[in-house]
């Protein structure tokens, strides 16, 4: 219906026949009726409940564009005119609906990332229960377990509930949850989590808190929160209606008064306060921001990245501090090993032969690095354990070769209590695992989650625009340091052993905006309390589903080039508005003074849409600048 009555208007702007011209501009206005009666009510609702509060914003300012041209067209055909103004009408209406669209898609993926979040605990767990001496164990739902019970968690099993461990050692991978890079080592008496991984020996839990009430379900409460407080609108487009809104509708007043008092007739003196209402609303204002955001999307979705709401966008462009997450963001999120040491007679691939025999099977971070360096190096004969027996343990792995010598693989103090010999002294730094056969040391590997190819260049380039670089992580302090030494960046603010709920207080309390780059599902509370959160190539579910800007091509650069866009977009966006600023301050002096006639300012409100719409175009040029990262970033294709 709205492309038939803009169809109509452009019939009329280009002179039609002046016979047919009435009848056309009927059928434009009875066209329009369906946007202007029905696709509008969302914003004439809005706009009454923001009355009744005081406020002016955009909803009013929809609402007196849109009946203002529908009473304007109609007062003008019944007078013999033939000029309309429900062309503008309808297509302020679309691109406003079009705004909401996205904005219900962006709530929408909202409660995805919740509902991913969750998803991170198994629904069924292992019951442990007493009779009369006899121990029983049973599956049940996670809905079924009240704090005080007891659960089984297998090593290789995702965690479901928080508690304490009662019985067993292991190995948990915290990297979801937590960010941390290295599994931490558990013992009875320590807290565990639902999320986490139990890599390596069974666990006895006392549950503390079961479903609803577990750290990962308050964490999505506060994720549900922040979106529903979150809002979508550009700021910059609510403030400026906001002040020209009362200037039009007081000069409007003015002229009805003005006409009145001439001599007019109260008729004439409506029609022409009524015209200079809407050739002067800003329509302009209120296609500024829609109509760039979705040339901006399209733009984006060309160099793979998607925009979720435009006002992640404005943040992006005008924030001043950028925050970061370490493990899977400025790094590659996985262990390699970055130096060998080897003991006389021995060579760096026999080393990493022996280790890999005996960390093959073990789900572990350090064993999956051991068994892929082993296989680059073209001995997939090493991943066979020869049927030796492997037993892991939190604090490392033994493989017993049938008629010879244990091999051990593990942290210092584990073989030091096995009686191992001839390991050179402890250097400080994390990541080391040594390699031992019987009492005899053999040699050490360090590994370490390297930093991402692109990650100095894309944060010095950051740097160069005047942000502010943060790093908040879940890793050690160790870890924090050694990825600054090895980026040569330091950092404005480095907070390192941060829980999920305290990246976001830290990002709540800052005096200014913060964008936050992330990944993890541990990230996803952070990237909803961001300004703007942006979730980079192979994030979780939940980060992707929490951020305002999702990123699926290329790695740590494209967050720069996502960037420029975005301050392209802000650009814009200021000079559509000042286009319509100029431009409406103009139509009230010149029209009050000199009177308007409908079609005068039919003309005056297409010329100030068609500048809005000529400089919005050039957000569609530019080539996929993207691509260079993707090309600097091997690792990720």
């Amino acid at each position: 219906f709205g492309m038939w009555s803009m169809l109509g208007s452009w019939v009329l702007y280009l002179n039609a026949d002046e016979g047919a011209a009435l009848a056309i501009a009927w059928a434009s206005v009875v066209a329009s009726l369906p946007v202007v009666g029905y696709s509008a009510l969302d914003f004439y609702r809005a706009a009454a409940r923001s009355l009744r509060a005081g406020i002016a914003g955009m909803d009013v300012f929809a609402s007196v564009a849109v009946l203002g041209s529908l009473f304007v067209s109609v007062g003008s055909l019944a007078m013999g005119a033939v000029a309309i103004y429900t062309d503008a009408a309808t297509m302020l209406i679309t691109f406003l609906l079009i705004g909401r669209l996205i904005e219900i898609h962006a709530r929408q993926e909202s409660g995805l990332a919740v509902q991913a979040l969750r998803s991170l605990a198994p629904e069924t767990v292992t019951k442990l229960t007493s009779s009369g001496g006899t121990k029983a164990e049973s599956t049940v739902l996670l809905a079924e377990l009240a704090p005080g019970d007891t659960v089984l968690i297998r090593a290789n099993e995702r965690i479901a509930v928080d508690g304490i461990v009662v019985a067993g050692k292991s190995a948990v991978d915290l990297s979801l949850l937590q960010g941390e890079s290295v599994p931490r080592s558990v013992q009875p008496g320590e807290r565990v989590f639902a999320g986490s991984v139990n890599l390596r020996g069974p666990l006895t839990v006392h549950v503390t808190a079961g479903a609803g009430e577990r750290r990962l379900d308050v964490l999505g409460l506060r994720m549900l929160e922040l979106f529903g407080a979150r809002s979508s609108l550009s700021e910059t487009a609510e403030r400026f209606v906001r002040i020209l809104l009362p200037v039009v509708v007081t000069a409007s007043l003015l002229a009805f008064v003005h006409y009145l008092w001439s001599g007019t007739s109260a008729d004439r003196a409506l029609l022409g306060a009524l015209s200079i209402l809407v050739a002067a609303c800003p329509c302009a204002v209120g296609l500024a921001m829609p109509l760039a955001y979705a040339f901006t999307c399209r733009e984006a979705a060309r160099r793979g990245v998607l925009l979720r709401d435009s006002a992640s966008v404005e943040a992006l462009a005008r924030t001043r501090i950028m925050a970061f997450d370490k493990t899977g963001t400025l790094t590659c999120g996985q262990m390699r090993i970055v130096s060998i040491q080897t003991r006389e007679g021995w060579s760096e691939q026999d080393l990493i032969d022996l280790a890999a025999r005996a960390e093959a099977g073990v789900v572990h971070p350090i064993a999956h690095a051991v068994v892929l360096a082993a296989r680059q190096s073209g001995m997939s004969s090493a991943c066979e354990p020869d049927g030796c027996q492997v037993t892991a343990c939190a604090k490392g792995v033994t493989m017993q070769v049938p008629g010879g010598e244990a091999v051990r693989v593990g942290e210092r103090n584990w073989l030091l209590a096995a009686g191992v010999e001839g390991m050179p002294p402890e250097d400080g730094m994390p990541g080391l695992v040594h390699v031992a056969k019987g009492r005899d040391w053999l040699g050490s590997l360090r590994l370490q989650d390297a930093p991402r190819d692109d990650a100095r260049s894309s944060l010095q380039q950051l740097r160069a625009q005047g942000l502010k670089l943060w790093l908040l992580t879940g890793d050690s302090s160790a870890a924090s340091d050694r990825l600054t030494a090895d980026l040569g960046i330091d950092f404005d603010r480095v907070e390192t052993h941060c829980s999920p709920e305290e990246k976001a207080d830290i990002v709540a309390k800052s005096p200014a905006p913060v964008a936050f780059v992330g990944d993890g599902a541990n990230d996803g509370l952070v990237l909803a309390q961001a300004a703007c959160g942006i979730a980079i190539p192979g994030s979780s579910s939940v980060a992707v589903s929490a951020a305002g800007v999702v990123i699926a091509h290329g790695s740590v650069g494209a967050v720069v080039e996502t960037r420029e866009l975005a301050r392209k977009f802000d650009r814009i966006v200021r000079q559509n508005l000042g286009f319509s600023v100029a431009y409406n301050l103009a139509v009230i002096v010149v029209l009050f003074e000199a009177g308007v006639t409908p079609f005068a300012a039919a003309l005056a409100m297409l010329a100030s849409s068609a500048s809005v719409f000529l400089n919005t175009c050039r957000l569609l040029h530019g080539r996929p600048v993207l691509d260079r990262s993707m090309q600097a970033d091997p690792a990720t294709s």
